[in-house]
């Protein structure tokens, strides 16, 4: 027995319901094309001052300043060659990595202790010690400069790693105790009691549970205050003369008593550049995700 085939109920002319309009298509694919030509326009925008940079700093003094700007030209390394024999760009930026990579650790360790302290146990005036702890970032750093210069000459700390790393770790602190206290507070109590009826300590819930649901807030954190100490200058100038001097300082070496050096400026720039980009790189899966964390709730 044979069957019929089904006639078709649409009729001539018109087209399925399924398939949208040849219009339609036209009007998304042209919004698709303006987003991402607006998404062009913004990156060349905002990454051009960087290519710029990166270009003079491989172009002699005379390509720097020449008008119109010299596309072709011979790159050249005397920029990097007086950075590192004269001005002592190596130990700077050996110096930089010491004191902020330490200051940035201990300010995340203490910070993030901290935090998960005052966001889980029952502290008598919690609020007022996170408030406490904030104001310490709202001091201006202007009117600590000239004490902990007197107390670094005092005890012997002047030109030393350690009173920058002090002042690094309490720059750093009040940032990482409030923002990981907001991701302390997004993690479900129930995950931690669950952990702490199967026997484990206060500690090791911290450290096996809790802290490895806070990794992108952890790598968000890091960043952020990596920069801010990375890029200090105020502190590395005033407790510092020649054997502890940072990068920042170098850069600011560049300016000439009868102008700016620009080819000698882009090449420290490029250099100060280079860490931030790569941690930012090996942190971009956590990024994202770290700095909207707790945006949305459903």
């Amino acid at each position: 027995m044979t069957t019929l085939p089904r006639p078709s109920l649409s009729l001539p002319g018109r087209r399925s319901a399924e398939s949208p309009p040849w219009g339609y298509r036209a009007r998304r694919s042209l919004k698709v094309m303006a987003v991402y030509g607006m998404v062009a326009v913004a990156l060349v925008f905002f990454l051009f001052p960087y290519f710029w940079m990166v270009v003079s700093a491989f172009k002699s003094p005379g390509d720097v300043t020449a008008y119109p700007p010299v596309w072709l030209f011979e790159p050249t390394l005397d920029n990097f060659r007086e950075l590192i024999e004269s001005m002592g760009a190596l130990s700077a930026l050996r110096n930089s990595l010491i004191v902020v990579g330490l200051s940035t650790c201990l300010a995340l360790i203490f910070g993030t202790m901290a935090a998960y302290a005052l966001a889980r146990f029952n502290i008598k005036g919690k609020e007022t010690i996170a408030l406490e702890i904030l104001m310490v970032r709202m001091l201006p750093p202007i009117v600590s400069v000239i004490p902990l210069f007197l107390l670094a000459r005092k005890f012997g700390l002047f030109d030393t790693y350690w009173i920058l790393i002090a002042v690094y770790t309490l720059m750093g602190l009040p940032f990482v105790v409030w923002v990981m206290r907001v991701f302390v507070q997004e993690i479900p109590r129930s995950i931690e009691e669950a952990a702490l009826v199967d026997g484990c300590t206060r500690l090791q819930v911290l450290f096996r549970i809790s802290l490895p649901l806070m990794l992108p807030g952890l790598a968000a954190t890091v960043v952020i205050i990596f920069m801010f100490a990375w890029n200090e200058y105020l502190f590395a100038t005033m407790l510092t003369s020649s054997a502890a001097k940072t990068l920042p300082v170098v850069a600011a070496n560049t300016v000439k008593p009868r102008g700016i050096s620009w080819g000698l400026a882009s090449a420290v720039g490029l250099l100060m550049s280079i860490p931030v980009v790569v941690l930012a790189l090996l942190a971009q899966r956590y990024l994202v995700r770290g700095l909207t964390f707790g945006v949305v709730k459903g």
